[in-house]
């Protein structure tokens, strides 16, 4: 199956414990424990992203990037970039696969961020200035 907005908000919104809306050319999606992913459709890949915190609220942006690349591999199927929200900068932690994915496929790919949203929060929290809630 080659996957299109309409298709995955239909997929997601079988699960009984995510709350999905539409939402411009991407489907946000929340689970049970206050997480929000976004998913976007384009031609080759679906990409599946959740804002972990601003980068001004990093003590030392350095050491947190320096963390990151030596231990983001540590958790599966996502990985980290910053990118720009509005106009300020965020630490986004994101997975992709392709649109020809089947349904189980996209599911996990889903489950599995939010999971390691919580992780990374975690994992970086010492390099925070103030406690980031999921």
């Amino acid at each position: 199956m080659s996957w299109n907005k309409e298709a995955l908000l239909a997929l997601a919104e079988t699960r009984s414990d995510w709350v999905v809306e539409s939402e411009g050319d991407c489907l946000s999606i929340a689970n049970d424990e206050g997480i929000d992913v976004f998913v976007y459709v384009g031609n080759q890949q679906i990409l599946v992203e959740s804002a972990l915190f601003a980068t001004s609220s990093v003590k030392d942006v350095a050491a947190l990037n320096n963390v990151i690349l030596r231990s983001h591999q540590l958790l599966p199927l996502t990985a980290i970039s910053v990118n720009t929200i509005g106009s300020e900068e965020y630490y986004v932690a994101f997975g992709a696969l392709s649109v020809d994915s089947k349904d189980s496929v996209v599911i996990e790919e889903i489950e599995t961020l939010f999971n390691n949203v919580t992780e990374f929060l975690d994992l970086y929290s010492d390099y925070l200035n103030e406690e980031v809630v999921a």
